[in-house]
């Protein structure tokens, strides 16, 4: 998943959309979208595209990418929900120095490794439920559940780094019982949402760069207006997701808005095109949108924000495709 952002308002927005209508020659009534350039891999499309981008561009200090590894999310997840909580509780900061993000990596580059790749999807796929969408008001994992998979990953793993992780999780039951509680109220967060932590996460990634700021999201289904107003008091009350989060910045507002009336989204949905292109390609795949991917990588890898929820913290592997790191391709 990626999600592009512009520091741009709406007229700007229109400026800068017009001239890359302009440039690239592109003459089709309606909103500007990702598809006109990728399309046919135009080569003057792209390269007008990838001129924006880049390093030097009309965008590239105006527009940012926040990339979403859906595996290393709930690998985050699992730090954050449990373990987080269960240091915090005991006055112990597990954000301080990143180490819970480290715990996730850990978890994500050793896990298949020291359980056998069966063994730790099964963790994955048992933790999604665990602490996914219910089912008519039930838990569609029990806490029970879960932690009898925590334990026999436990008991298999070869690595001990894993070994500490899963020690550390079999320690956090009191948590997982409040978090399965607090999962069924009504205005409790998705946990297993990643829109949730990441649009929190791109305002405060602009605020550090321009200071205060308000945020304007394109419409989504996950993000009613109703949730919208519960991140707004989870992120200004403290909530426990965003503690490492907000450090001390506040955001001036959140909103929701539709791309055929802002620019600005518009121009937004065009980055996060350009990203997940580029992502594709760094994944390996074989389809036409990473072959674009592979035209725009060098001049979007600098845009994404080291601070996404990928299992590492070098955006520049982006502009080339993983194996090359020795790496073999996984599909997202």
């Amino acid at each position: 998943m990626t999600i592009g952002s512009v520091a741009i308002d709406d007229g700007d927005a229109d400026t800068v959309l017009a001239m890359l209508r302009r440039d690239a020659g592109i003459e089709q009534a309606g909103e500007l979208k990702f598809g006109h350039f990728a399309r046919g891999r135009n080569q003057r499309r792209l390269e007008v595209l990838a001129g924006a981008l880049r390093p030097g561009g009309m965008l590239a200090s105006r527009a940012s990418i926040f990339m979403i590894d859906k595996r290393f999310f709930v690998a985050a997840k699992i730090i954050d929900l449990l373990l987080e909580e269960h240091a915090h509780k005991n006055g112990i900061d597990l954000h301080a120095d990143d180490q819970a993000r480290r715990y996730a990596q850990r978890l994500i580059e050793e896990g298949p490794r020291a359980l056998g790749a069966p063994m730790f999807d099964e963790v994955i796929r048992v933790f999604v439920r665990f602490a996914g969408i219910r089912n008519r008001g039930q838990a569609l994992v029990e806490v029970a559940g879960l932690f009898r998979v925590l334990d026999a990953a436990e008991r298999r793993s070869r690595r001990r780094a894993v070994t500490d992780i899963l020690s550390m999780l079999l320690r956090c039951r009191a948590q997982a019982d409040e978090l399965q509680k607090t999962m069924l109220e009504p205005d409790c967060l998705l946990a297993m949402e990643p829109l949730i932590p990441a649009m929190p996460a791109v305002l405060n990634e602009w605020s550090r760069q321009i200071g205060p700021a308000s945020l304007l999201m394109d419409a989504q289904k996950v993000l009613t207006d109703d949730r919208i107003d519960i991140l707004w008091k989870a992120m200004t009350a403290g909530h426990p997701d965003f503690r490492f989060v907000w450090a001390g910045v506040r955001p001036r507002g959140l909103a929701r808005g539709a791309s055929s009336d802002h620019p600005s989204i518009q121009l937004a949905d065009l980055v996060a095109g350009a990203g997940r292109a580029v992502a594709h390609f760094h994944e390996g795949l074989t389809t036409p949108t990473a072959e674009v991917g592979a035209a725009l990588a060098t001049s979007v890898a600098p845009l994404i924000t080291p601070h996404s929820l990928i299992a590492h913290d070098e955006p520049a592997r982006f502009s080339r495709p993983r194996e090359s790191r020795g790496h073999p391709p996984t599909g997202s």
